[in-house]
């Protein structure tokens, strides 16, 4: 037998040889434009998290109880979003290439799935550092520290919150095998993120409610803290050495799929391409079921009498009615997400007002719009079942308007809805406004979905500043969003909407829609 020693270096040697005769290496360029991308990124991120880490070094009882509710609450909810999405498309993954021959080679599978297991915990160890520093920055001002303290409860926060979200991944890396454990583990994790959404709004509009845990903050001493932090150290290294005995006995199957999967959403992610995403989260849906048959729906007479070419455009718009009735899953993400406005409200800015407040809107009806849209991108890519219906185009497109404004106009509605309850917003004209809002939004969703496929490539012109074809595209549907949505968007950032914000509004949404109903038909 081959000792482990040997079987590892002959994993590496492998690794070595096959990357030395790649075709082609990254180029300075390539390591130069990933570079940007991170500081690019890192310059807007510290932008939305200034204001919640000035709270580190605010008086006690600085910011409002509900605020620092809020923001816990907030921690709690994305610390459980990043475990869904690891679970989603692994957590445990390795690259395509390699899952398609070297996973299925003799050569010891843990020395072949220890350094994919060595990124995810390290991954996994940064995020839970982020998140445990940032709950510790929304709860700072009501715990019982002092200013020099701060270092000492900077790194207790890091190693607990790495701690405790590496043990929480590695778990899910445990449970990766079985379909069963997976489901369990994914109920587990929504049912906490919306608890903790629920509790964030909750602390707004019920000030008891945040006082009595914020009075709880108050009594986490250094000392308790401490005990935290070696716990969660403990669970880390626990959870690392149970995923280690399991790695020779790992399923090949199931990380063969999941690796094609996860390689599939990296490419998608990094061109912003939607329909792939799409398309590969309807693919894992539907893969291995089969759908009951049921007759085609009939309008009414006196539709189909008034409107003769709808007829035929209905029934090819029903495919994506008949989608969300046999998929009620994005619609409960979708009734949860409309609480998310109203959650970053009260724990970044403290008030239902602002860029991050209005991005979070657009954003929502944008997904809302888009979940509306899935067999639009089919026919976008190939019109044959259109044309075999001999259906127009331009009543295609009209027909398939209908459930994205739907959508969109119920995530606006229960949103800005929310936002007034929990008395960020006041006035009653808020749920009128996002319903008039809502085909703005869905032409934009529209745009979106009916996009050509991206060809990376394709290049612009040859400036200095050169933006690829697909990427002008997608900034034009998002810049659409914005235009169709901007009454709602300004009225928003300005945290006041009136009668006229209104009527701008219906007559914006309608310009927008019909024109881009019009032109897209042509």
């Amino acid at each position: 037998m081959t000792s482990p020693a040997a079987e590892a270096t002959s994993v590496a040697t492998i690794r070595s040889f096959v990357g030395s005769r790649q075709v082609r290496r990254r180029a300075w360029y390539d390591w130069y434009a990933m570079g940007f991308a991170v500081v690019l990124f890192a310059i807007l991120a510290s932008d939305v998290l200034a204001e919640p880490f000035s709270r580190l070094t605010a008086a006690p009882g600085a910011s409002p109880p509900a605020q620092a509710v809020a923001g816990a609450a907030l921690v709690v909810a994305a610390a459980a979003g990043l475990l869904v999405l690891a679970q989603t498309f692994g957590p445990l993954a390795i690259a395509p290439a390699d899952a398609s021959w070297l996973l299925l080679s003799p050569l010891n599978r843990r020395a072949v799935l220890r350094r994919p297991l060595t990124t995810t915990s390290v991954l996994a160890a940064l995020a839970g550092a982020v998140l445990g520093m940032l709950a510790l920055a929304m709860a700072g001002p009501y715990l019982p520290r002092a200013h020099h303290e701060l270092s000492a409860w900077l790194v207790l926060a890091a190693i607990g919150g790495a701690g405790f979200f590496t043990a929480a991944v590695l778990t899910a890396v445990l449970a990766q095998p079985s379909r069963r454990q997976r489901g369990r583990l994914r109920a587990a994790a929504a049912t906490v993120s919306a608890a903790a959404v629920l509790l964030g709004v909750a602390g707004r509009r019920w000030s008891g409610l945040a006082h009595a845990v914020t009075a709880g903050f108050e009594h986490i001493s250094y000392l308790t803290a401490s005990v935290l932090a070696a716990v969660a150290l403990a669970a880390a290294c626990g959870a690392v050495l149970m995923a280690r005995r399991m790695l020779p006995l790992f399923p090949a199957g199931v990380l063969r799929d999941d690796s094609v999967r996860a390689g599939r959403t990296r490419l998608a992610a990094s061109f912003l391409n939607v329909p792939l995403l799409t398309w590969v989260a309807e693919d894992n849906r539907w893969r291995g079921q089969l759908l009951a048959s049921r007759p085609w729906p009939r309008l009414p007479n006196a539709l189909t009498l008034a409107w003769p070419r709808l007829s035929p455009a209905f029934t090819l718009a029903w495919a994506d009615w008949r989608r969300l009735g046999r998929r009620p899953a994005p619609l409960a993400v979708l009734v949860a997400s409309t609480l998310a406005p109203a959650l970053v409200a009260a724990a970044i800015t403290g008030h239902a007002r602002g860029l991050t407040i209005a991005a979070t809107v657009l954003a929502g009806a944008l997904a809302a719009g888009t979940q509306g849209a899935a067999a639009l991108r089919r026919d976008a890519n190939d019109p044959t079942l259109r044309r075999l219906l001999g259906v127009d185009a331009g009543a295609a497109l009209a027909a398939r308007a209908a459930l994205p404004a739907l959508l969109s106009a119920a995530w606006l509605t229960v949103a800005l809805t929310v936002l007034v309850l929990a008395g960020a917003l006041s006035g009653r004209l808020w749920p009128a406004l996002g319903l008039v809002a809502a085909p703005g939004a869905a032409a934009a969703a529209l745009r979106i979905a009916r996009a050509e496929p991206i060809d990376p490539s394709q290049r612009g012109p040859d400036t200095p500043i050169s933006t690829p074809p697909w990427l002008a595209t997608r900034a034009i549907s998002a810049l659409l969003g914005v235009i169709g949505c901007f009454p709602l968007l300004k009225a928003v950032r300005a945290g006041r909407a009136d009668g006229g914000t209104f009527v701008a509004q219906l007559a914006l949404s309608v310009i927008v829609l019909g024109g881009y109903l019009f032109f897209a038909a042509r």
